[in-house]
This record gives C-alpha cells, sequence and structure tokens, in this order.
C-alpha cells in the first residue's frame, strides 16, 4: 500500500464540503484530478468511501470510519512540519554546551544573555567541567558543542576558531614579580609554581612553554580548577601561569597578572563539534553568533579576539 499526502487531502475535502467541485476549488485541482486522487485511493484501500449521488457524495460505512484517521494523519504531519519550521526559523529549539569554569564564568554568560534576548524561544544549556572533559563529552553526544583550549588534532572533532589570548603569570600583589612589567619562563624556576592538573589542555601548554624555555621545575601544587589555583595564589602559595581571562573568575581576590615572555603563548579557545554530525539550527546559530559577538567585542569582561590582549597590571 502506498497511500500519499494528495489523496488523504483530497478524501478529507469531499467528505468534509460533501461535493467534488467544492473541493476541487479547496485544493486548487480540475475536478477530474480531483476523482482520480479518489479512485486511486479507493482502489488502495479495497474500499468504497463514498456512495455517489447526482449532486452530492456521502461517506460509506467504510469512509466514515476512515475519515478521523485520515485528519489524524494529515494533523500530526501538519503539528511535524510547524515544529521542524519553527526549529529551522529558530523560533524554538535547544542548544547545550560544554566548558571550563573560566569560559563558563566570564564570556559564555554574557554571550548566551545576547543570544537569548534575540532567540527568546531556544533555550541554553551550559555545563562546566575541568576541560580536559570537554572534547570527551561532545565526542559522546552529552553536548551539541563545546568551547575550549586547542591543543592537539582530533580526528573525531571538528574546531571552529573563537578567539585568542596568552598565557599570563597571576601572582599576589606583594609578589616579588608582581613589581615587573614582564616576566620570562624561566624565571619561574625560582618559585613556588601552581598549576592545573596533569591532563588539562592548559597545564600542556604551560610544560611545553617551561621546557622551551629551559626550566626543569617540579610544581609545588596542583588543582582541577582555575579557580582554586588563583585562591592558593592569593594565599601566597606560589604563582601561577594562566590564560589572563581566568583573573577574573575570582575578582576580589588581590592577585595581578603579568605579561610571560620568552616565549609568549597563544591560546587558541575553539567551538568542538562532532564532524561527522550536522549541528542542529539552533546550535549552529549560536556558533556564528558567539564568533560575531567576540569578533565585534561584546563581552564587557575584556576578552576579545584580538591578537595582543588588554594588559592591565593591578
Amino acid at each position: 500500500m502506498n497511500l500519499t499526502l494528495r489523496q488523504l487531502r483530497a478524501f478529507v475535502a469531499v467528505a468534509r464540503l460533501g461535493r467534488f467541485n467544492l473541493a476541487a476549488e479547496r485544493l486548487h485541482v480540475t475536478q477530474s484530478a480531483l476523482s482520480m486522487l479518489i479512485r486511486e485511493l479507493e482502489r488502495q484501500l479495497g474500499l468504497r468511501l463514498f456512495d455517489r449521488h447526482t449532486r452530492m457524495v456521502r461517506l460509506t460505512e467504510a469512509g466514515a470510519e476512515f475519515l478521523p484517521v485520515a485528519e489524524k494523519t494529515l494533523g500530526d504531519l501538519e503539528t511535524a512540519v510547524s515544529a521542524s519550521r519553527d526549529l529551522a526559523t529558530l523560533r524554538r529549539g535547544r542548544v547545550s554546551v560544554a566548558t571550563s569554569t573560566v569560559l563558563a564564568g566570564t564570556l559564555l554568560p554574557w554571550a548566551i544573555r545576547e543570544f537569548t534576548a534575540r532567540f527568546p524561544g531556544i533555550r541554553c544549556v551550559l555545563k562546566d567541567c575541568v576541560e580536559q572533559e570537554i572534547r570527551h563529552r561532545v565526542r559522546a553526544g552529552d553536548v551539541d558543542i563545546g568551547v575550549g583550549t586547542s591543543l592537539d588534532p582530533d580526528a573525531e572533532l571538528a574546531e571552529v576558531p573563537l578567539l585568542e589570548d596568552a598565557i599570563t603569570l597571576l601572582c599576589a600583589e606583594r609578589h616579588p614579580l608582581g613589581a615587573k612589567r614582564t616576566v620570562a619562563w624561566r624565571e619561574l624556576g625560582e618559585h613556588p609554581l601552581i598549576v592545573l592538573g596533569a591532563g588539562s589542555p592548559l597545564r600542556t601548554l604551560v610544560d611545553r612553554a617551561l621546557a622551551d624555555a629551559g626550566v626543569q621545575v617540579e610544581p609545588a601544587y596542583e588543582a582541577s580548577f582555575s579557580s582554586t589555583v588563583i585562591s592558593m595564589v592569593a594565599a601566597g602559595l606560589g604563582v601561577a601561569p594562566l590564560p589572563l581571562n581566568a583573573r577574573q573568575v575570582s575578582p576580589k581576590v588581590r592577585v595581578v597578572a603579568r605579561p610571560l615572555v620568552r616565549p609568549t603563548v597563544r591560546r587558541q579557545i575553539v567551538v568542538f563539534r562532532r564532524r561527522e554530525t550536522q549541528l542542529a539550527p539552533a546550535a549552529a546559530s549560536f556558533v556564528e553568533f558567539a564568533r560575531e559577538f567576540v569578533r565585534t567585542g561584546g563581552y564587557p569582561g575584556g576578552v576579545t579576539a584580538r591578537t595582543d590582549p588588554p594588559w592591565r597590571p593591578g
């Protein structure tokens, strides 16, 4: 059996209007084309759906039983089409994002606020986690996209550039390194070092930079979250190499940021998505919105797509 939507619409129109000519006008087809659709439907069902009279038609018993089924089928389809159109036109949808605690506490809430103001029917779900979990969550399909540090290529994931920043040194306000305009990586070997745990992309960048600078140092402390590292710095336990925007996670602690040089380490923040899966309209729209939001400097916290971040001593 190969029923068509045209046949069902023709049947419902004739059943409701009681005349072939009125139904043909309603459907914008010729009366002969409409009659052919009804005959083909009856042939496939093996049932006579209408009793024909000179000017009127009347449902048979089989036709009367089939009518609510046909109407429900058409109604369900129209609902599905309407819902799909809402998704395509961003009147409705959902986007889930996995990101680090720093980006979840700085950039992304502002981007989400502006995005949902423009598209109020879209729900955004923000899942903060340690950064080494971001790509795993995207690969597993737990979230639509991830926002985090680009490090080594992943065959399962595509990366969309979002912004660039640099690794900076965070130290207590009265720490000797805080009096300097810039700090060389080799100088970190002279002070207790606080770092993120092994496996973090930021930790990998730090380890590579120390190696490039010829520094061999055993970290004094490790922590899983940047906010914890910053509090340890504020307590005077040591100094920490972190991106500048990490400082904004704990704005009330007395910690200063200084550029780390020789080498200058750039960090690329990207949007991760599954390579073989097309993003839903809401998620795809959010990615493009976030890129434009960063490019135009919409985030009031100072993280932009500039090549050189605005160092603000103190």
